[in-house]
Protein backbone atom coordinates (compact mmCIF):
# COMPACT_ATOMS: atom_id res chain seq x y z
CA UNK A 1 0.00 0.00 0.00
CA UNK A 2 1.62 3.23 -1.16
CA UNK A 3 0.90 6.57 0.45
CA UNK A 4 1.52 9.88 -1.27
CA UNK A 5 2.93 12.76 0.74
CA UNK A 6 3.27 16.35 -0.43
CA UNK A 7 6.75 17.37 -1.46
CA UNK A 8 7.04 20.05 1.20
CA UNK A 9 5.42 19.13 4.52
CA UNK A 10 6.17 22.47 6.17
CA UNK A 11 4.37 24.60 3.58
CA UNK A 12 0.74 25.53 4.24
CA UNK A 13 -2.12 24.37 2.04
CA UNK A 14 -2.63 26.87 -0.76
CA UNK A 15 -5.71 27.27 -2.96
CA UNK A 16 -5.07 29.53 -5.95
CA UNK A 17 -2.78 32.15 -4.39
CA UNK A 18 -4.55 32.19 -1.01
CA UNK A 19 -3.79 30.19 2.11
CA UNK A 20 -6.59 27.92 3.31
CA UNK A 21 -7.86 30.36 5.96
CA UNK A 22 -7.63 33.28 3.52
CA UNK A 23 -9.54 31.32 0.89
CA UNK A 24 -12.42 30.64 3.26
CA UNK A 25 -12.47 34.31 4.24
CA UNK A 26 -12.40 35.51 0.60
CA UNK A 27 -15.11 33.12 -0.59
CA UNK A 28 -17.44 33.88 2.31
CA UNK A 29 -16.92 37.65 1.91
CA UNK A 30 -17.57 37.55 -1.83
CA UNK A 31 -20.64 35.35 -1.29
CA UNK A 32 -22.11 37.69 1.35
CA UNK A 33 -21.23 40.76 -0.75
CA UNK A 34 -23.05 39.25 -3.73
CA UNK A 35 -26.13 38.55 -1.63
CA UNK A 36 -26.18 41.93 0.14
CA UNK A 37 -25.09 43.95 -2.88
CA UNK A 38 -25.05 47.70 -3.17
CA UNK A 39 -22.76 49.94 -1.19
CA UNK A 40 -22.49 47.52 1.75
CA UNK A 41 -21.27 44.75 -0.56
CA UNK A 42 -18.60 46.99 -2.05
CA UNK A 43 -17.54 48.09 1.43
CA UNK A 44 -17.19 44.43 2.41
CA UNK A 45 -14.93 43.78 -0.59
CA UNK A 46 -12.88 46.92 0.23
CA UNK A 47 -12.49 45.78 3.85
CA UNK A 48 -11.31 42.39 2.58
CA UNK A 49 -8.71 44.06 0.34
CA UNK A 50 -7.42 46.00 3.35
CA UNK A 51 -7.50 42.99 5.68
CA UNK A 52 -5.54 40.53 3.51
CA UNK A 53 -2.23 42.48 3.42
CA UNK A 54 -2.50 43.08 7.18
CA UNK A 55 -3.14 39.39 7.80
CA UNK A 56 -0.21 38.36 5.60
CA UNK A 57 2.12 40.47 7.74
CA UNK A 58 1.22 38.30 10.76
CA UNK A 59 2.64 34.82 11.49
CA UNK A 60 0.97 31.63 10.31
CA UNK A 61 -1.92 30.55 12.57
CA UNK A 62 -2.69 34.11 13.62
CA UNK A 63 -6.45 33.96 12.99
CA UNK A 64 -7.19 30.86 15.11
CA UNK A 65 -5.15 32.31 17.97
CA UNK A 66 -6.96 35.63 17.63
CA UNK A 67 -10.30 33.78 17.81
CA UNK A 68 -8.99 31.92 20.89
CA UNK A 69 -8.02 35.20 22.54
CA UNK A 70 -11.48 36.64 21.90
CA UNK A 71 -13.08 33.50 23.37
CA UNK A 72 -14.67 32.34 20.10
CA UNK A 73 -12.59 29.17 19.87
CA UNK A 74 -11.09 26.79 22.38
CA UNK A 75 -8.05 24.60 21.87
CA UNK A 76 -8.07 21.22 23.54
CA UNK A 77 -5.68 20.97 26.53
CA UNK A 78 -4.92 24.72 26.40
CA UNK A 79 -5.61 27.14 29.24
CA UNK A 80 -8.17 29.88 28.76
CA UNK A 81 -7.20 33.21 27.17
CA UNK A 82 -7.38 35.03 30.50
CA UNK A 83 -5.06 32.63 32.35
CA UNK A 84 -1.98 34.49 33.56
CA UNK A 85 -0.49 32.14 36.19
CA UNK A 86 0.36 28.50 35.61
CA UNK A 87 1.03 25.74 38.13
CA UNK A 88 2.47 22.36 37.20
Amino acid sequence: MDERLPQYLHRPVQILWFGSDEFVLVMSSVFVAAIVGGLIGWMLIAALLLFLPWKRSKPRGFLPHLAWRWGLLSFRNYPGPTQTRFFE
